[in-house]
C-alpha cells in the first residue's frame, strides 16, 4: 500500500520538530555577566532584558546571572498555588554534578527573626572579630530580621565545620509578595487577588578562601530548587482537626473508623470536619542544566 507524501511529510516535521524541542530542553542554562551586582530587593527592575525560562508546573518565570564573584537569581511567581507556602517555609537552591541531584550543597532560605546574642554569636562564627563597643550597639537592638540562606546538605555543613571562626559570605535574599489590599478601594482594577511575588538570591561563588569554589566556570552543573509543602502552624492545625473529627467520630458512633490517611480518600469518613487532601499547600521541586562563562 502506498504511503500518502503529505502525511509522511508532517509525521516528519512532527517528528524532527519534537526532537529539537527535546534537544532545546536538555541545554543547560547560561548565566548572564553582569556588569552591576544585582541589587537584592525582592524587586526585577534590574533583570530586564534577562533570558528567563519558565517552570509550568507552577507558574515561575526564573533567571541567572553572574559576576565575577557571585551568582544572582531571581524567581518571578505568576499565581498564588505555585507560590505554596514559599514565603513562611522558604526556598531551597541545591548545586549538584552535571545530570545528576543529589543535595550534599545547598542554602536554605528563609526569614528569621534571632536575638542580638543570636546576632553577636552569628558574627563570631562567620570570622567578624567583634569590639565590646561593638556588642553593646548590637544589643541596643532586641531583636533582628535575617535574610540569610542557611547552608544545607551533609558535606557542606562537615565542610563548614572545619573552618568555624574563619572568613565567610553568606548568602542573602529577599522577597515580595503581592497581596490583595483590603479596605476601601481594594476591589480597583489590578488589585484584587494575587498578584505575582518576586523572590531574589545572592549566592557567593567560593563563599570561603578555605573553600572548594560551589562552580567552575564554563563546567556545566545542576542547579535544583525547591519549596512549598505544609507549614508548622498548618501541620498542627490538620492534627487538631482530625483529633477533632475523630473524637466526633466516636461519641456518634464507637464502630466509626477514621480514614482520610490517603491523599485519594479526600478526607474523613462520615461526620463533618473532613479535610480534603488536594486543598493542602503542595511541594515543588526542579532541576536545571546551568553554565557560568568565564568573566
Amino acid at each position: 500500500m502506498r504511503k500518502n507524501p503529505l502525511i509522511l511529510v508532517l509525521a516528519l516535521g512532527l517528528f524532527f520538530g519534537l526532537l529539537s524541542s527535546i534537544l532545546a530542553q536538555q541545554q543547560p542554562y547560561k548565566s548572564q555577566p553582569t556588569a552591576e551586582p544585582k541589587l537584592i530587593d525582592g524587586q526585577e527592575n534590574d533583570w530586564e532584558g534577562a533570558s528567563f525560562q519558565n517552570f509550568k508546573k507552577a507558574g515561575v518565570d526564573y533567571a541567572v546571572a553572574h559576576d565575577g564573584e557571585r551568582l544572582y537569581l531571581v524567581l518571578v511567581f505568576h499565581n498564588e498555588a505555585g507560590l505554596s507556602t514559599a514565603d513562611e517555609t522558604g526556598i531551597y537552591v541545591y548545586f549538584s554534578q552535571a545530570g545528576k541531584k543529589n543535595k550534599d550543597i545547598g542554602f536554605h532560605f528563609a526569614k528569621k527573626v534571632i536575638s542580638a546574642e543570636e546576632a553577636i554569636a552569628r558574627m563570631e562564627a562567620l570570622g567578624e572579630t567583634l569590639s565590646e563597643e561593638r556588642k553593646a550597639q548590637i544589643r541596643e537592638k532586641k531583636m533582628f530580621v535575617l535574610y540569610e540562606g542557611e547552608p544545607v546538605g551533609k558535606k557542606f555543613k562537615a565542610d563548614l565545620q572545619k573552618i568555624q571562626g574563619q572568613k565567610f559570605e553568606p548568602a542573602v535574599f529577599r522577597g515580595r509578595v503581592d497581596k490583595p489590599r483590603r479596605g476601601p478601594g481594594a476591589a480597583a482594577a489590578g488589585q484584587a487577588g494575587f498578584q505575582k511575588a518576586v523572590f531574589e538570591f545572592r549566592i557567593p561563588l567560593r563563599p570561603s578562601p578555605a573553600l572548594p569554589a560551589l562552580l567552575e566556570p564554563g563546567k556545566p552543573l545542576n542547579l535544583g530548587i525547591e519549596w512549598g509543602g505544609m507549614t508548622e502552624e498548618r501541620q498542627k492545625e490538620l492534627m487538631a482537626r482530625r483529633a477533632a473529627a475523630a473524637t466526633r467520630a466516636t461519641a456518634t458512633d464507637s464502630r466509626m473508623v477514621v480514614s482520610g490517611d490517603e491523599p485519594s480518600e479526600g478526607g474523613f469518613d462520615r461526620g463533618g470536619g473532613g479535610i480534603d487532601m488536594k486543598q493542602l499547600p503542595k511541594k515543588f521541586n526542579f532541576w536545571f542544566g546551568l553554565v557560568v562563562s568565564a568573566q
